[in-house]
């Protein structure tokens, strides 16, 4: 009977077959401090796979993150190894660009690892990120709507940046690591279940390994298969595209006559536009307008598409509208920079409405979806709840409330079909307020928010 492989033997061989890390190229290696690249640095290190550390001090945790960044330096002198260290004013960096802290952290660690690679002449960045990483993402992209691409999950190169551990389950990777007793920190926000992935990583894939002891070698062995079917496919998705996306000056116009006579518009669609955003179902009420009446219009972070009566018209908005985020029926949750809006949809009968200016209660039956959650502007105007119907500039308002200039610049407002239906922390619209007849009730929290996920 054959000996099972161990990691390290797995290791080389995935990185060789793969075409990823080798000893003729140097690696720029992600390191946390976290289990997984402290792992990923010893399996580095006894393949005789050259590499350079680097590790993103966000100050997020206080001293949980400098007890990171002291752990990394002990490592690379424990490997001899050259280490980089950047610190990162993160918060300050999130508001400046109005993205949350995790998209402004990405941001930072990926421009800083490219930047290092091409000064210091390194080949490769190489990331952590492990099976049941992917797993979590394939899981996660069913969730949100997703093609096939969302399948495969996690490319294991893209551009610079590999995944050298993307086939080691997270199982094999403790087992590896308390058998050669390497020293790790547990990042404490990977704990909270309130958060999406960990939800997923905690909740889910428990209930799914019940069902299915081994998970992980049954996804592993899919995700080859998904990789090599998205090949394929969009090879084949191509060819009904000639004729159907339009581009004139900045926009793309895509005729109805023409889509009604493509066979799987639906896929053709879909496949298009997912990388403007938009997702399956969105995909499917524009079909459902095709014979409508003009103006309907569909929303994604980026992009917009507005049905005109002989086109769809696709337009990407500009960089100023980036501030925009956007809230689906069903979504439950939505990220802002410093802040968090927490979603949840009850029966009137069942609700408890209490005073509180971070919480909004609103009839579902008056909202169109999907909701804009943006920063308020000059001439908008509202009727503030309690006013029995009197229509108030917003600047009129904040001055009103007496409400400091710093903290006007701050303030997001939730929209619905060109209608403001919250003054988010303030106050809501009547016209949007739950009555007697009310149905179901969409509860809106909005919290304050510190925090990285390293995923």
């Amino acid at each position: 009977m054959n000996k099972p492989k161990d990691l390290l033997q797995k290791f080389t061989e995935f990185n060789h077959d793969k075409h990823l890390a080798n000893r003729k190229k140097k690696c720029l290696l992600t390191v946390s401090g976290g289990m997984d690249s402290m792992v990923m640095c010893d399996l580095f290190y006894r393949a005789g796979f050259p590499f350079a550390i680097a590790h993103c001090n966000f100050n997020l945790r206080g001293k949980e993150s400098d007890g990171d960044e002291l752990l990394v330096k002990s490592l690379a002198k424990k490997y001899k190894l050259e280490v980089f260290i950047k610190s990162f004013a993160t918060k300050e960096y999130a508001e400046q660009k109005n993205l949350s802290i995790q998209l402004a952290a990405r941001e930072l660690r990926y421009a800083w690892f490219e930047e290092l690679r091409k000064e210091k002449g390194l080949d490769l960045i190489a990331t952590a990120h492990h099976l049941n990483d992917n797993i979590e993402t394939i899981i996660y992209n069913l969730i949100k709507g997703t093609g096939i691409r969302g399948l495969r999950g996690i490319p294991l190169r893209q551009g610079h940046i590999i995944r050298p551990l993307l086939f080691a389950s997270r199982e094999e990777i403790a087992a590896y690591q308390k058998g050669n007793e390497i020293d790790f920190r547990e990042d404490s926000s990977n704990a909270d279940d309130k958060y999406t992935r960990n939800k997923i990583r905690h909740l889910i894939i428990p209930f799914m390994k019940e069902i299915n002891p081994s998970l992980e070698k049954t996804f592993g062995d899919k995700i080859e298969l998904f990789t090599e079917l998205e090949a394929l496919y969009e090879k084949q998705a191509e060819k009904p595209v000639k004729g159907l996306f339009l581009p004139r000056k900045d926009d793309v116009y895509i005729p109805i006559a023409k889509v009604k006579k493509t066979k799987n518009a639906s896929t053709i669609l879909y496949e298009y536009l997912k990388e403007y955003g938009f997702n399956a179902e969105q995909v499917d009420d524009m079909l459902a307008t095709m014979d409508n009446t003009s103006g309907k219009q569909f929303l994604t972070d980026t992009a917009r598409i507005i049905k005109d009566r002989r086109f769809f018209i696709l337009t990407q908005l500009s960089q100023k509208d980036f501030t925009r985020r956007l809230i689906q029926q069903g979504d439950t949750e939505l990220e802002l920079p410093n802040g968090q809006l927490k979603l949840s949809v009850v029966k009137r009968v069942d609700l408890k409405i209490t005073a509180d200016k971070n919480l909004a209660f609103i009839d579902v039956a008056k909202l169109e979806f999907p909701l804009i959650v943006r920063h308020w502007k000059q001439g908008d105007y509202f009727y503030p709840f309690g006013m029995k119907m009197k229509k108030k500039k917003l600047k009129k308002f904040f001055t009103d409330q007496k409400i400091a200039i710093n903290e006007k610049e701050t303030i997001w407002v939730i929209e619905s079909n060109q209608k403001i239906v919250w003054v988010a922390g303030h106050r809501m619209d009547e016209r949007f307020k739950v009555g007697a007849n009310t149905g179901e009730v969409l509860r809106v929290q909005l919290k304050s928010l510190i925090r990285f996920d390293n995923f």
